[in-house]
């Protein structure tokens, strides 16, 4: 630890500039949001206003990153080497598994401050993305990987200058739509365990014509990548470590390794009559249950208990075509039109079916027909009429398993007028469509495992039949009736009847039209006075459909032993109950910048300017709503530049927030120290708000003369937003209800005896989300060669001093520090060298993530036994050799020393793993090999 240590050391002292590794320090005193690249193309780093075109100069925050820095941190997809910049903690990836019912979908998910992807703008070439999720979120991964030359990220609110949704901020891909020639990559990799192998084939081609006044590009891109389809793919996911209540410490909650199911077991295990704590052995006979060391409410440790292992990262496939075409029709006015179609396919294991007494158990009746002889005699001598049961059905086969597939398109049109400083116009229309369909496998139909479950002789012919085919003949037709009495007694028959296939569609349509207007029409002594002004117009439209099953109503006429807690409730599945959704809207909007120098070369007023932008947006759901910005940039003299703005940015409900129809999962919380499973039900809500940020930066720059190709910079913000909107999870609702916010304990329904069954968590606007820290960027391209070679360092560092989240009638709970529940570090760092010298190259990364707590809200020792998590070190290096100027091989090492994720485990059995796989790698040690081509 001390060498990793002295290594981020290292790099914070010498580190390199903003620019990305390959790109030229700059030694003019220009900042992070220069590079070498923007001083040879046109095209314009996005700054966070629409009036200043360079970078230096913009009083916003911006980190500009290569595309092939990001390629030598993490070369399978372009979005995990964002993914370990400090900023974008807690990012949705496609590997940690699908959550299209309630989440954004498979991909990559940008999330900015840990605020969630859908307050983070994502831009490509300054214009918004097409959608790729049913709430409006924009895969990165489906973008044309080889095309893009760097990424601009401006961590400051800018919805004055962009639009909804730039709450945390905006991540601009400045695409190379002027390329000429032919490259292609590729490459495979594989983990240090011999699995998770992943393929990559990128192909791009660009040529121009009519003497060089038109311009065309394509490019191809495939990737694959291999999964982990069970925490037991891992020595640290075996140890099968969990959380449960100290049964002997009241309100303690302690971890343990080898935690199991207490109230199943893969036979069946009987919990309550004459037979309890009694299991099923294969042909039907009784065996005693062993209950381990401790016991508490659903889970044990050690003992006969079924160990439920949840999925690890999933299998996915992504294939994407992008076409760009433009045409000069004068020096000043080209016209372009592009599209692109992505194809996105993502596979995970969801659950083992299971059926746990006190959930979803089973109540099995005196007289069923499955029954050895010798356990029905010791019900009829003991007059028991039922028992009830519990069974973790590993001999149902493949547990449940969700598939996405996902295609996205995406059609631009517009143009762009120079006429130089007197007058910029740029407009375009675009038409995003994204159709998603998911469908779970292996899901339990909850009407037909109870019926087939209550197995009857017919009087009549003295066969094996469903009782409810005689109660109630016709309701459930082709019941098959089946046996759960021992591994291996259901038959397949039985299983195919009870089981089935949950699906749904959704389709996102997005249309934007847009028009901006750029001038500089006059001077004042300081300098030019920059004008922006513009519109846009966007359609969004949600159409959700759904299987009948999912949508019907669990009636469970003519059924004994139908749980409560399903009963009457929308959702015949036991997973993925996703209901319709049709809605829309539509908004137009307008707004204004300027740029104003206010004093220029005077003693300490090196450069003064002021920048403010205001617009004004019309919702057609929610009517007007004003965002603004002011910002100030103060040079004081050339070394050293202070910046800070001030901003309210909005974010307006999405479809699925305003109009989403019920879903319905399992899920479980813990209550006076007791593990309780709960129905978990979430629904849009048409009468949301959009939420407001009010936005502050400040920060300062200093690039000293007396050392040349030093960058360093420091930024604070605090982004306090209210009316936030967001579905509380079933534990913190219930956890505030506790606290005194009254109206949250009416989302928390109990049985007759007290027993939480189900918790809805409908969309709401919350009070408040705040969170503040610190921004830290160091870098270093020293002029003189190191060790013969050319080298580039650079830190990047985070500090989260505050991450806060307050509720209407309830407490206000600080999350920052937490790495358990949430993805909330105080520290995390990367670091990397590059150095190069003729064809060889090397490049080293460290990445850090600070120990931390599992829980805020629990107190060591008295509610909580260890609620400390430890701090996190990876290493990473990626070596090439340019065989020849057009042919380069590289090879890449992730998580060189095979660290193991902390265990910080976020629940206890079913979809639960065993660490926080939003901040740290669950793979292991990976190995990339490939080659780059270019004509």
């Amino acid at each position: 630890m001390a060498a990793r240590i002295c290594f981020l050391c290292t790099c914070a002292c010498v580190a390199l500039s903003a620019p990305a590794l390959a790109q030229k320090a700059p030694t003019d005193g220009k900042p992070v949001a220069e590079s070498e690249e923007s001083s040879e193309t046109p095209d314009i780093v996005v700054t966070g206003s629409r009036a200043i075109r360079d970078g230096s100069q913009a009083p916003t925050p911006v980190t500009v990153i290569s595309a092939d820095t990001l390629s030598k941190a993490q070369p399978g997809l372009i979005a995990d080497g964002l993914n370990q910049l400090p900023v974008f903690r807690g990012s949705t990836r496609p590997t940690v598994g699908f959550t299209g019912a309630t989440g954004p979908g498979t991909g990559s998910y940008l999330n900015l401050r840990n605020l969630g992807p859908q307050r983070t703008l994502v831009l490509v070439d300054g214009r918004r993305a097409a959608p790729s999720a049913r709430d409006g979120s924009t895969d990165i991964n489906l973008l044309p990987e080889q095309l893009i030359k760097r990424v601009d990220v401006v961590t400051g609110g800018a919805s004055a200058a962009y639009g909804s949704d730039a709450v945390a901020g905006v991540v601009n891909f400045v695409l190379d739509t002027s390329f000429t020639g032919m490259k292609l990559t590729a490459q495979s990799g594989i983990s240090g365990q011999g699995d998770v192998p992943s393929h990559k084939v990128n192909l791009t081609v660009g040529h121009g014509f009519a003497d060089g006044r038109g311009r065309i590009v394509a490019s191809a891109s495939y990737f694959d990548v291999g999964g982990l389809q069970s925490v037991a793919d891992r020595d640290w996911g075996r140890r099968g470590t969990g959380f449960l209540s100290n049964p002997t410490v009241r309100g303690q909650l302690i971890f343990r390794d080898d935690v199991r199911a207490a109230t199943g077991s893969p036979g069946g295990l009987i919990l309550s009559g004459p037979l309890a704590l009694q299991q099923f052995a294969p042909g039907g006979t009784l065996v005693p249950f062993s209950r381990g060391s401790v016991q508490s409410g659903l889970v044990q440790v050690g003992g006969d208990g079924a160990q439920i292992f949840s999925n690890l990262s999933a299998a996915i496939r992504t294939q994407s075509y992008y076409t760009h075409a433009e045409y000069d029709l004068t020096p000043s006015l080209t016209v372009f039109a592009e599209g692109s179609l992505a194809l996105a396919r993502n596979h995970y294991n969801q659950v083992q079916q299971f059926n746990l007494v006190g959930f979803n158990g089973f109540t099995i009746y005196s007289g069923n027909a499955f029954l050895n002889p010798a356990v029905q005699q010791i019900l009829t001598n003991t007059n028991t009429p039922a028992f009830a049961m519990g069974r973790v059905n590993f001999d149902f086969g493949d547990p449940a398993n969700a598939t996405a597939n996902a295609r996205t398109t995406d059609i631009k049109a517009g143009f762009r007028y120079s006429g130089g400083k007197a007058l910029e116009v740029e407009g375009y229309f675009s038409r995003g469509r994204n159709r998603t369909n998911i469908r779970t496998d292996n899901n339990i139909i909850l009407e037909r495992l109870y019926a087939a479950v209550d197995a009857v002789r017919n009087p009549a012919t003295n066969a094996i039949v469903c009782r409810a085919t005689l109660t109630n003949p016709g309701l459930y037709p082709g019941c098959i009736p089946i046996n759960l009495f021992g591994v291996g007694a259901p038959s397949r028959e039985a299983i195919s009847y009870v089981e089935g296939s949950a699906a749904f569609q959704t389709v996102f349509k997005q249309d934007v039209a847009d028009f901006t207007i750029r001038s500089q029409p006059f001077a004042t002594w300081a300098g030019d006075v920059s004008l922006a002004a513009g519109g846009q117009y966007r359609r969004i439209r949600l159409d959700q459909t759904s299987d009948d099953i999912a949508t019907s109503i669990n009636d469970a006429t003519g059924l004994r032993g139908f749980p409560a807690a399903y009963q009457n409730q929308r959702g015949g599945y036991l997973l993925t109950n996703v209901s319709p959704v049709s809605g829309g809207y539509h908004l137009w909007e307008v707004f204004g910048e300027a740029a104003v120098p206010l004093a220029r070369n005077l003693p300490f007023f090196d450069k003064l300017d002021l920048n403010a932008a205001v617009r004004y947006t019309k919702y057609s759901t929610s009517g007007g709503v004003t965002t603004w910005k002011a910002g100030l940039v103060w040079q004081p003299i050339e070394d050293v530049r202070l910046r800070g703005t001030v901003s309210q940015d909005i974010r307006a409900p999405n479809v699925p927030e305003l109009f989403a129809g019920t879903v319905q999962n399992t899920g479980s919380v813990v209550e006076n120290g007791v593990t309780v499973p709960i129905i978990q039900v979430t629904r849009g809500n048409a009468a949301l708000k959009p939420e407001r940020a009010k936005t502050y930066t400040a920060g300062i720059v200093v690039v000293p003369r007396a050392v040349p190709g030093l960058t360093m910079s420091v930024d604070y913000y605090q982004i306090d937003l209210k009316g936030v909107i967001s579905s509380l999870t079933p534990q913190i609702t219930l956890d505030q209800c506790l606290a005194g916010a009254a109206s949250l304990c009416t989302n928390i329904l109990r049985n007759s005896a007290g027993q939480i069954t189900r918790i809805e968590s409908p969309t709401l606007n919350l009070n408040r989300l705040k969170t503040a820290g610190i921004d830290f960027e160091v870098g270093y391209r020293p002029s003189s060669p190191i060790l013969g070679g050319r080298m580039a360092v650079r830190a990047v560092a985070s500090y989260l001093e505050e991450q806060r989240q307050d509720i209407s009638g309830g407490t206000s709970i600080d999350r920052a520090g937490e790495v358990g529940l949430t993805a909330n570090p105080h520290w995390s760092a990367t670091a990397n060298i590059n150095w190069a010298s003729g064809p060889f190259e090397l490049f080293a990364q460290e990445r850090f993530i600070s120990a931390g707590t599992y829980d805020v809200t629990r107190i060591q020792p008295t509610t909580i036994e260890n609620n400390r998590v430890r701090p996190v070190f990876y290493t990473d290096a990626t070596m090439s050799f340019r065989v020849e100027k057009s042919f380069r091989l590289f090879f890449t090492v992730n998580n060189i020393f095979d660290r193991d994720p902390p265990l910080a485990p976020n629940g206890v059995l079913s979809t639960f793993t065993p660490t926080n796989p939003a901040l740290y790698d669950v793979v292991g040690r990976q190995f990339t090999a490939g080659v780059d081509v270019s004509f």
